[in-house]
């Protein structure tokens, strides 16, 4: 069902995924490590929403999910 993500998500959800997601944009992380550095920035996340490590990746990958099926045309903004 990946693909009605957006779709059943309540506005008050898709902004919480776009905080996240923004507060990951802004993160530091580490250049030199691509794993590592998703990871730091993820933790990043958590600590500023006051969300457990799993939470915060769950709500930055359902955002990225969300994009990318708006992009594909399954689910409208």
């Amino acid at each position: 069902m990946p693909e009605t993500r957006g779709q059943q998500a309540t506005p008050e959800t898709k902004e919480e995924w776009t905080r996240a997601y923004q507060i990951y944009k802004q993160a530091p992380g580490d250049p030199r490590d691509e794993k590592n550095d998703r990871t730091k920035r993820i933790s990043y996340v958590a600590r500023q929403m006051n969300l457990t490590h799993k939470q915060a990746k769950r709500r930055v990958r359902n955002y990225e999910a969300w994009q990318r099926n708006i992009k594909k045309g399954i689910v409208q903004p």
